[in-house]
């Protein structure tokens, strides 16, 4: 049965119930300030606000590809708002449980209002720029680029239409490092250093040349492969023309890519250490040998995988 509006039981689950909600979240001290000046200004609001100017907050429970930008649209809301009624910003990584309030009257969404497009189309009128919708749809450009195959000094042309992408899935695609179509196949004269620590112990370790600056590493048959830098799993998969892939990438934004493997051990938003086993080398398609290649990326600039971070 429901409680009456301002009876000490439901103030009193109010309150537990958001309490509790921040402290699963492991939320800092600042946000839970944040939570309680919330709460304060809703309390006299339902005091002093009349029937017609009541705002309520829906809660809506964050579910595999959710983005703050997608939820903003399926409730009606800014982003801006969304962020500032929970106590986050632009660039908060939504996990999958979270629980954010809703500043609307709105009922819960149908499962069909649930479904949400993997991106949207827009046409592009006078004056727009990738910098200006990547702004406007809170995005980076580069994703804009990497997910319409664009050049970077590409002029956009008027009812020229290009894919933006929505769900949290999509926009992790498009933050991926922008690898040629196909494997380089390209190797130089340069070797590596064996000795370093490498995926797979003491390759041979050769560079490839050409827009991507990788090594190919040699491998023993059905060899493990290994993470030489802890992270998370940001892809594992079939890349392009690069077999199977893990991705992951560090806490400082270091990318760190396995390529060619045969069988890969970890899943996508997996945390791996450094030395944790991630995959099985393939064999090369063109060599006939066991081999892997490694391609580190700081942001969208190729690194010297051996002079990358280990550890």
């Amino acid at each position: 049965m429901a409680c009456p509006m301002f009876s000490p039981e439901c103030s009193s689950k109010a309150i537990i119930k958001t309490t509790f909600s921040a402290d699963i979240q492991g939320m800092k001290g600042s946000f839970l300030f944040k939570k309680a000046f919330k709460i304060s200004l809703l309390f006299f609001a339902l005091i002093f606000a009349g029937p017609g100017t009541f705002i309520a907050a829906d809660s809506y429970t964050v579910e595999k590809g959710d983005t703050l930008y997608g939820i903003s649209r399926r409730y009606g809301v800014s982003i801006d708002r969304l962020c500032g009624w929970n106590g986050i910003d632009k660039t908060s990584v939504l996990r999958v449980g979270q629980v954010l309030d809703i500043p609307t009257n709105s009922p819960e969404p149908s499962r069909e209002q649930k479904t949400e497009k993997k991106y949207e189309t827009y046409k592009i009128k006078k004056g727009d720029t990738l910098y200006r919708l990547a702004m406007d749809y809170n995005l980076r450009v580069d994703q804009l680029i990497n997910y319409n195959a664009l050049d970077a000094s590409v002029v956009l042309q008027i009812g020229q239409e290009i894919r933006i992408p929505i769900s949290q899935s999509e926009i992790e695609l498009a933050s991926l490092p922008n690898l040629p179509a196909k494997d380089p196949r390209n190797y130089s004269e340069k070797k590596g250093d064996p000795s370093l620590q490498w995926p797979v112990k003491n390759p041979e370790v050769t560079y490839m040349e050409g827009k991507v600056g990788g090594v190919c590493l040699s491998a023993k048959k059905n060899e493990t492969v290994t993470a030489i830098h802890g992270g998370a799993v940001l892809y594992v998969g079939n890349y392009r023309g690069y077999g199977n892939v893990v991705i992951i990438v560090t806490d400082d934004g270091i990318k760190y890519i396995y390529a060619g493997l045969d069988s890969i051990r970890v899943k996508k938003g997996d945390f791996v250490s450094f030395g944790d086993s991630i995959g099985v080398a393939g064999i090369d398609s063109i060599k006939g040998t066991s081999m892997i290649s490694l391609i580190v990326y700081q942001k969208t600039t190729p690194v010297d995988p051996a002079s990358a971070p280990r550890g």
